[in-house]
C-alpha cells in the first residue's frame, strides 16, 4: 500500500478517507438492521472507539516517523483568532436554555454516554477526513492558492456528503441533504484550521466539543418556546455556519504561508 500511496497520494487519500467513513456507516446500519445494536449507545460508543484506533493505525502506516507531529505541532497564535466564530457558535448553544419551559437533568446519563460517543466520533472522523483524506492533497496542493482552495472545499464536501447516508437510519432525504450542507460548511472550516495549524488533535478536540455542546438543548431543555429569541438564535447560527465559516476558510487558504512548526504536510509522501 505504501508504494501505491506514494504513486497516487491524492486519489488513495480520498479513497481511504471516504472508505473508512462509508464502511463505518454501513456497518452501523448492519448492526441496527440485524438488531445487534439493541444495547444502543454502548455498542455505538465501542464501535466508534474501535474505528478511531483502526484509523490511527492506518495514519501511522501513512505518516510513519512523522506520525507524532500530527499531535505535537504547535498551532500559530492566529489559529485561535480564526476559531472565534466557532467559539461564538458554541456559546450561542447556551442561549437555548432560557427558551425552555423548564430545564431537566433527567437525561444526564444519556448525555454522558453521548459525550463518550462524540469523543469517538471526533477522533475517527477527523483522523479519516483530515489526517488521511487530506494527506496527499497537503503534500501536492498546499503551495498554490488554487490547490489550497480545492483541498479545503473538497475535504469539507466529502465530509458533508457522508451525512446523506443518514437516510439509512430513517431520516428523510431532504433532511439528510440539509445535514450534508451544514456538515460541509463545518468540514470546510475545520479543514482550513487543519491547514493553518498542522495539528490534527486540535481538529479532533474542536469536532468533539462541537458535537457535545450542540446537543445541550436536546438533553437539558424541555418544551422549547419558539419566538423572537429562538429566531435570533437560529438565524445567527446559520449566518455563522453557512456564511462566516466558509469566509474564514477562504481567508486562511488565501493568506496561508505555512506553519513553520510543522513539517508533516510537506514530508508526508517522503516518509514512505
Amino acid at each position: 500500500m505504501k508504494k501505491l500511496y506514494n504513486k497516487f497520494p491524492i486519489l488513495i487519500g480520498l479513497i481511504l478517507g471516504m472508505g473508512i467513513s462509508i464502511c463505518f456507516i454501513l456497518f452501523e446500519y448492519f448492526l441496527v438492521a440485524t438488531g445487534i445494536s439493541e444495547c444502543g449507545v454502548i455498542v455505538d460508543s465501542c464501535l466508534r472507539i474501535i474505528t478511531s484506533i483502526l484509523t490511527l493505525i492506518l495514519l501511522k502506516v501513512i505518516y510513519k516517523n512523522k506520525f507524532g507531529k500530527l499531535f505535537t505541532t504547535r498551532p500559530p497564535k492566529s489559529t485561535w483568532l480564526y476559531c472565534i466564530p466557532m467559539f461564538l457558535y458554541l456559546l450561542i448553544q447556551f442561549l437555548h436554555l432560557p427558551t425552555a419551559e423548564s430545564l431537566t437533568t433527567a437525561y444526564i446519563s444519556g448525555f454522558l454516554w453521548s459525550c463518550l460517543q462524540q469523543i469517538g466520533t471526533g477522533f475517527w472522523e477527523e483522523a479519516a477526513s483530515k489526517g488521511i483524506l487530506m494527506s496527499g492533497m497537503l503534500a501536492k496542493w498546499k503551495d498554490s492558492a488554487k490547490g489550497r482552495f480545492a483541498m479545503v472545499f473538497l475535504t469539507g464536501l466529502c465530509f458533508g456528503a457522508t451525512h446523506i447516508l443518514n437516510f439509512l437510519f430513517g431520516s428523510d432525504i431532504i433532511s439528510c441533504l440539509w445535514q450534508a450542507l451544514y456538515a460541509s460548511a463545518f468540514g470546510i472550516f475545520v479543514a482550513a484550521i487543519y491547514l493553518h495549524s498542522g495539528n490534527l488533535v486540535l481538529c479532533m478536540v474542536i469536532h468533539t466539543v462541537w458535537d457535545i455542546l450542540i446537543r445541550i438543548p436536546n438533553y437539558f431543555c424541555e418544551n422549547i418556546q419558539y419566538g423572537l429569541l429562538t429566531d435570533i438564535i437560529y438565524t445567527t447560527e446559520d449566518i455563522l455556519e453557512l456564511g462566516i465559516f466558509p469566509i474564514v476558510a477562504i481567508v486562511i487558504y488565501v493568506k496561508y504561508k505555512g506553519n513553520k512548526n510543522s513539517e508533516v504536510s510537506s514530508e508526508v509522501t517522503e516518509t514512505n
